[in-house]
């Protein structure tokens, strides 16, 4: 019975976190001003610069509707405000990205 307990919390609780492989596009921005950096201009890159900096916001992407937090923001350094490709792993729940690969788009 004990088993059969530990056995299903544990399935529960892989299922509850979505972990998922993928390929994303877009801004590297920080989480207090989100998507409001768009146009990777200068003023954008010295914002999001100054808020990751600062520890005012937290290196992110966009990832469709929702603003996703880079955990490794070292691998996002010199791309701030800027249209990236970006490779690796996202955990949908807890809205997170983990880069494995980032290169400037085209």
């Amino acid at each position: 019975m004990k088993r059969t307990t530990i056995a299903i919390t544990l399935c529960l609780a892989l299922m509850s976190t979505v972990v998922f492989a993928g390929e994303w596009s877009g801004l590297i921005t920080e989480t207090k001003c989100g998507a409001a950096h768009k146009g990777g201009s200068e003023k954008d890159i010295s914002c999001v610069k100054s808020c990751i900096k600062s520890g005012a916001g937290k290196a992110a992407l966009p990832v469709g509707d929702d603003l996703f937090t880079i955990t490794n923001a070292d691998k996002a350094a010199g791309h701030e405000g800027h249209k990236v490709k970006v490779t690796g792993t996202a955990d949908e729940k807890a809205k997170t990205l983990t880069i494995e690969t980032i290169e400037m788009e085209k």
